[in-house]
């Protein structure tokens, strides 16, 4: 009870302006915001990018901000917003440029003999993933890279606790039967 009235009035000082407040606020959690936005998008400049930006927002839009039961939760559901949008525009970006500058064919496989054995386990695992729905991969990615509780996912994410659960649950049965089909 007294980290939600500290981090309530906590929240409150950022909002009025107090810049130490916002110091706090972007050291407790950058990092941890950072490292689930690499491990989301592979694409570190992105995830750095679009959590630079969370925070500029934020300062900016201070005043018209509202109550947040918790900073965290509020901080991860904005953050995951931004980045799932930024990764949207990126991926039609990249298919426009490919579209104008097509690769030559020598450093393709220049790059597919550099990269073979890499890209074969992380197509393996991608092609695991994919048979998850994008909750389930939301889920098990707070869950065991982020190594986020059952009950911290269910403050960033708008799923029941049981819900959350379930989605591990399943989405263990589904990466495992996915991987075996393949090894075997």
């Amino acid at each position: 009870m007294h980290d939600k009235i500290s981090e309530s009035k906590l929240w409150e000082s950022f909002k009025s302006g107090d810049k130490d407040a916002f110091k706090v606020i972007y050291y407790n959690y950058y990092m941890l915001l950072y490292r689930y936005g690499i491990k989301t998008s592979a694409d570190t400049e992105l995830a750095e990018d679009c959590l630079q930006d969370l925070f500029l927002k934020l300062w900016k839009n201070r005043e018209n901000l509202g109550e947040v039961a918790s900073v965290k939760s509020y901080l991860y559901r904005a953050y995951i917003r931004m980045l799932f949008e930024a990764i949207k525009k990126s991926r039609r970006e990249i298919n426009l440029a490919e579209l104008d500058h097509p690769q030559e064919e020598s450093s393709i496989e220049e790059t597919i003999i550099q990269n073979q054995d890499q890209n074969a386990l992380n197509l393996h695992l991608h092609q695991a993933l994919k048979h998850l729905s994008k909750r389930q991969r939301q889920v098990m990615l707070l869950h065991y890279f982020d190594g986020l509780s059952y009950k911290q996912i269910a403050e960033i994410l708008p799923i029941k606790y049981q819900a959350i659960r379930n989605c591990v649950h399943e989405g263990i049965k589904i990466l495992r039967k996915n991987i075996a089909s393949r090894s075997g």
